[in-house]
């Protein structure tokens, strides 16, 4: 039998990408050791000025638990439940979903197999995918096309933009117009609103944009407005993407009551654990609503996770990649997966199939934290 011995924690330090395209966030990775010496690594989704109390959360969770032997995804799940009697919230479901994330690496590599062959018989050999072409810097129509232009070169399956951005109403419809002349109708154009606060933005927007067929429209509202979301799917006509921002099975069960979404991208290292991303694809497949995760991680740790997610299941749509991210991810660790003809196809490796150099990793981390749990 063996137990968890040792939790450690790392947070990385912000910095700008090397293509000078957008600021690259502070990650959290955690890895547990074993007592035999197996190690998992997983990572927790991250919000501005949160991560060390999520890395509390982290530490107090796995010190309370760590009694159990032979600790698997399954008891931790029903554990932390218990814990959590009801009370999450995004920062405890980020905690857990990357605790439970490093316990299905060690299981698959105990079994010397990929983790989308723990989570399916027969794992698709290719994932969709598409680019987020997010900046802060708030790039023009011009610049955003270029880099459009420049991503489809590299192998993407779709385009990202955010239309409202620094936009007025009109404005967005002349980007969208301007993008989709780009890159063409038979490229997928996803538009995300950003959850505006004013209903009416999404409700205008939405007939002007139709006519150049965007693949869906995400977040046209905040996902707690779950009956504001079911008005805005009726009224328009357009494929409703939200739930990047929620967690756990109740709001995406009261979500798919209410009619409100074609699409639910919950965020892999964030909704809670790859155990809730399973229970809400099943349950979102019984009512024709597919998942595209959302992936605002790092295109390491987490990345690896959201492809063999959607590798080991049947009801997922295109898959999330911040192609920036990519190289701040191979100064500290190899690429498990490889991009190309508007796909994702995964390495053959045991776990998530991401080796971590952590010498690398110490060097490029703003705070490190390690727990002897044994």
């Amino acid at each position: 039998m063996s137990f968890v011995s040792s939790l450690e924690t790392w947070i990385t330090k912000p910095e700008q990408s090397d293509d000078g395209w957008a600021e690259i966030k502070p990650f959290l990775f955690l890895k547990l050791t074993t007592s035999d010496g197996v190690e998992g690594w997983g990572e927790a989704f991250t919000l501005s000025t949160r991560e060390k109390g999520i890395v509390e959360i982290i530490h107090n969770l796995m010190t309370s638990i760590s009694s159990l032997r032979n600790l698997s995804p399954e008891i931790f799940h029903k554990k932390v439940n218990q814990i959590a009697d009801g009370h999450r919230g995004i920062d405890f479901s980020a905690a857990t979903s990357a605790i439970e994330m490093s316990l299905w690496d060690i299981k698959a590599k105990r079994e010397d197999k990929p983790l989308s062959h723990l989570l399916s018989k027969n794992p698709k050999k290719e994932i969709p995918v598409y680019a987020n072409t997010w900046s802060e810097k708030e790039p023009d129509c011009e610049t955003l096309s270029n880099r459009a232009t420049e991503l489809l070169k590299h192998g993407y399956g779709g385009i990202k933009i955010y239309p409202l951005q620094n936009r007025t109403i009109d404005e967005a419809v002349s980007c969208v117009s301007r993008l989709r002349k780009v890159i063409g109708f038979e490229t997928p154009l996803m538009l995300d609103l950003a959850s505006p606060e004013d209903s009416n933005i999404a409700l205008a927007l939405a007939p002007l944009i139709k006519e150049f067929n965007p693949y869906w429209f995400e977040e046209p509202i905040d996902g707690e407005s779950t009956r504001m979301l079911a008005s805005i799917r009726k009224k328009t006509g357009l494929k409703i993407v939200t739930g990047e921002k929620q967690f756990g099975l109740h709001h995406f069960i009261e979500t798919l009551a209410a009619d409100a979404a074609d699409i639910l991208n919950p965020d892999i290292a964030g909704v809670g654990g790859i155990l809730d991303m399973i229970k809400i694809s099943e349950i979102s497949a019984k009512n024709n609503v597919m998942i595209s995760p959302h992936c605002w991680n790092s295109m390491s740790i987490a990345a690896s996770a959201m492809l063999h997610f959607c590798a080991g299941n049947s009801n997922t749509e295109m898959a999330e990649i911040y192609p920036e991210y990519i190289s701040n991810g191979l100064k500290y660790s190899d690429t498990n997966f490889v991009i190309k003809n508007g796909h994702a196809e995964l390495k053959d490796r045991p776990g998530l199939g991401v080796n971590i150099d952590i010498k690398s990793l110490m060097q490029l981390s703003a705070d490190y934290k390690k727990t002897t749990l044994r």
